[in-house]
């Protein structure tokens, strides 16, 4: 049985990659922090975005853009992640 030194891919239920961020993070006893930033969008009535930035250490890292806020703090997840080597794209 040999053994490698590649981590085997992760594979991750949507709407999971925040919470294995967190994980990750706190595990490496790193600081996570989210900027977040609500767009209206003029020429769709009543239609907003969510801009939403994981800042890592004070560094933003990851960002992702979603009509609901939860949904655009997973999609900075997941970039997070990937620029970190922790899951692959």
């Amino acid at each position: 049985m040999s053994s490698s030194s590649a981590p085997s891919p992760t594979v991750i239920a949507a709407g999971s990659h925040t919470r294995l961020l967190n994980n990750v993070l706190q595990s490496n006893k790193q600081d996570l922090r989210w900027k977040e930033e609500l767009i209206e969008v003029s020429h769709k009535p009543q239609s907003i975005y969510w801009n939403v930035t994981a800042v890592v250490d004070g560094d933003p890292m990851g960002s992702g853009s979603a009509p609901k806020l939860r949904v655009a703090k997973d999609r900075a997840a997941r970039e997070t992640l990937i620029l970190l080597g922790k899951i692959e794209e």
